[in-house]
């Protein structure tokens, strides 16, 4: 708990007598009663509350001249902003704050008092004997401090700039795509051209937060990620399987967010042979070609297909419900991995078509392993397909 207490005596000047005098005219020998009081006594050290915690306390002590007080006191306190109500607030004036053998204070520490609306209250220490005349007057605020404003944690920028990577791109190559995942987690996505070394890039990064960490280990939790990201430019590898994650945290390392960084090309997939003609098929039967072409990952992660196929181009337009050309990619269990390739295969239905040739453009879609917010990053791929329908 932040407590912070302020004091401040002003103008307190010492040396004169209060005297006070009790006279009982009920009895034949009258003795008078002459108490010295020093006013400055009754001052309060401090303003404890009942069951309240305070934030904040400032005390500004009344205003003494001549042994009489000239200028009320003044009492703010702040309590933490978790606070729901100022009501039913009672003080707990002990004899550690007021010197209670000689003096009382009103409201006593029994009443409850409403500080809502930015009501005040004046407290009045009196003597505790003789006239009981009020000597010191406190007027005591009491309000919530403000709720705390969450620091704003945000990548603004990630951005591999040419001039900081000569010899590897040649131009600036800026995020593609941003996906959050949920409050706490996002990625981003940049696309490198086909042939960029990834293995050393230097990226140039803004954010707001006060600390930067980086990590390339998935295992480690963002709590525990507390490598800082250097403050001058640094060369890291994202070549699969490498992954590279940042985490902007708030000054006390509570507040996370992290950042996971994917970089790749505009057009992962390479068709070995992007024309084909089929061997001839006959009338009557579906002929299956294996293998008539391949397709290759030119990537930097694993892919798989990201929907069907779509073909264009068809000639002749039109036709029974049957395509007389359907083109399939061969995939691997878990995802085509980077420099890997996978057979194009080739279905003509000549059983619904008579002789004749026949042409399609097939159209491939495909987005990284496991990695829905991939979906339509990539450029697709086509493949030509011409097939022979003979009697």
């Amino acid at each position: 708990m932040k407590r912070l207490i302020k004091l401040k005596c002003i103008g307190i000047i010492l040396f004169s007598v209060f005297f006070m005098m009790n006279c009982d005219s009920g009895e034949e020998n009258n003795q008078t009663e002459i108490e010295d009081i020093k006013i400055v006594e009754a001052m309060l050290s401090d303003f404890p509350l009942f069951a309240r915690q305070r934030a904040e306390i400032e005390i500004v002590d009344p205003v003494i001249k001549n042994n009489k007080e000239v200028t009320y006191g003044e009492i703010k306190i702040i309590l933490p902003s978790t606070v729901t109500s100022l009501e039913n607030i009672k003080a707990s004036i002990t004899s550690k704050e007021l010197n209670l053998s000689k003096f009382s204070i009103s409201p006593s520490n029994n009443e409850s008092l409403s500080f809502e609306g930015g009501k005040t209250h004046v407290f009045t220490i009196s003597a505790a004997t003789g006239n009981k005349e009020a000597l010191l007057h406190y007027t005591v605020s009491i309000t919530k401090e403000a709720p705390p404003v969450p620091e704003t944690l945000k990548l603004t920028n990630f951005t591999f700039e040419a001039s900081k990577n000569r010899g590897v791109i040649l131009n600036d190559i800026i995020i593609s795509r941003r996906a959050v995942e949920n409050a706490s987690y996002e990625k981003v996505y940049l696309l490198a051209p086909v042939g960029t070394d990834f293995t050393k890039l230097v990226p140039t990064i803004t954010y707001e937060g006060t600390h930067l960490y980086y990590t390339q280990d998935p295992s480690i939790a963002p709590v525990d990620m507390d490598v800082k990201y250097p403050d001058t430019d640094a060369s890291f590898d994202f070549k699969y399987p490498k992954r590279f994650f940042l985490a902007i945290k708030d000054k006390d390392n509570k507040e996370i967010r992290v950042v996971e960084v994917i970089v790749d090309v505009v057009n992962p997939v390479k068709i070995e042979m992007e024309s084909v003609i089929t061997p001839d098929a006959k009338e009557g039967a579906s002929k299956y070609f294996a293998g008539i072409t391949k397709w290759t990952n030119q990537g930097n992660h694993k892919i798989n297909f990201q929907k069907a196929t779509i073909y264009e181009d068809i000639d002749p337009a039109g036709g029974t419900t049957f395509k007389a050309i359907t083109v399939y990619r061969e995939l691997p269990g878990g995802g085509l991995e980077p420099g890997k390739s996978a057979d194009v295969n080739v279905q003509v239905s000549a059983q619904y078509y008579l002789e004749g040739t026949y042409k399609s453009t097939a159209v491939f879609f495909t987005k990284i392993y496991q990695d829905n917010n991939s979906d339509d990053l990539f450029e697709s791929a086509k493949v030509n397909i011409t097939a022979k329908i003979v009697k």
